[in-house]
């Protein structure tokens, strides 16, 4: 069976310089930044020709989020360390959103592991953990949740 597209990921998952990035390039853009640059410090310039090393990381944000975004990135985190997310907790989140999403659909734990690329032990874990509506996924799930 194919692996399905990537599941949607919800706004409220994201950590806040996702969002903030977000705010100021557009999702795509700033997907593309956390795919490039995720996990990592990045040093902001001043601005595009302030310094050799400045213009080079200017170039850099510019070939992945494009002139324009790159200058907004500028003008709000100029001459600070932006550390970009790499969103792991927000990607797992939104696989488990869709495992659910499957179960419900009437998919089988060996359906559902096959798609994901994981074990129907860890489906059926998921699926035994509570949601709380938003997308996070709580500690305490099941009736251990209630005491």
């Amino acid at each position: 069976m194919a692996r399905r597209p990537a599941p949607p990921i919800l706004e409220s998952d994201l950590p806040e310089t996702a969002r903030d990035l977000v705010r100021l390039v557009g999702w795509a853009k700033a997907e593309a930044l956390i795919r490039e640059l995720g996990g990592i410090p990045f040093p902001v310039p001043k601005g595009a020709n302030n310094n050799p090393a400045g213009a080079a990381r200017f170039e850099r944000l510019a070939e992945i989020v494009g002139q324009r975004g790159a200058e907004r990135i500028v003008a709000e985190y100029g001459d600070d360390v932006l550390n970009i997310p790499n969103c792991k907790q927000a990607i797992a989140r939104a696989r488990m959103r869709a495992m659910r999403a499957r179960c419900d659909a009437g998919a089988t734990l060996e359906d559902i592991a096959l798609e994901f690329g994981c074990t129907t032990r860890w489906v059926s874990i998921v699926l035994k953990r509570a949601d709380d509506g938003s997308g996070q996924v709580l500690e305490m799930g099941g009736q251990m949740g209630l005491f």
